[in-house]
């Protein structure tokens, strides 16, 4: 099971993601991957993502200075922290979920989540992400029809893993 979000507001989907995972972790769920964290940034466009389960919170920005017009993701440490919960993966219970922050410009190009989405549902687990309007192309391509869009609202996420 592959479901995705997609909001246009920006950050809407990282904060719904983020707090659905709270909300399963408080109850007791299982959950792996990566959501957005919210840390104070030091210079625009700086992200960070916070890792499940417990795993900590990396940094996968570069400061490219005041005059930069680039992207400031750093790819290396994108990949530092998707092996991470790759190996988080290995010891995942029947049950668990896997969250994703989402399918960005580094899964669009074949890089970043991409093995790890296909791997989670290869092992049968459910994986969770946003998909922003972008990269949907992509998406659909990649999920070759097996994404299932949900509504960006807790009630949807919830019925999205009931039962499983």
């Amino acid at each position: 099971m592959l479901g995705f979000i997609t909001c246009t507001e920006k950050g809407a989907a990282d904060r719904l993601l983020a707090r659905f995972a709270d909300r399963l972790v408080a109850a007791g769920r299982p959950v792996v991957g990566m959501v957005r964290a919210d840390v104070p940034q030091r210079f625009d466009c700086e992200m960070h993502l916070r890792l499940l389960p417990d795993l900590g919170v990396r940094s996968i920005s570069q400061a490219l200075g005041t005059e930069a017009e680039a992207c400031s993701l750093d790819a290396g440490a994108l990949e530092e922290v998707v092996a991470q919960v790759n190996r988080a993966l290995d010891m995942a219970e029947p049950g668990t979920v896997v969250i994703l922050n989402k399918f960005g410009k580094q899964e669009a190009a074949g890089r970043g989540c991409r093995d790890l989405i296909a791997r989670a549902l290869e092992t049968g687990l459910p994986v969770l992400i946003s998909v922003p309007p972008e990269t949907r192309a992509e998406f659909d391509a990649f999920s070759a029809g097996l994404g299932e869009e949900l509504a960006p609202e807790m009630d949807a996420l919830e019925s999205f893993v009931a039962g499983l």
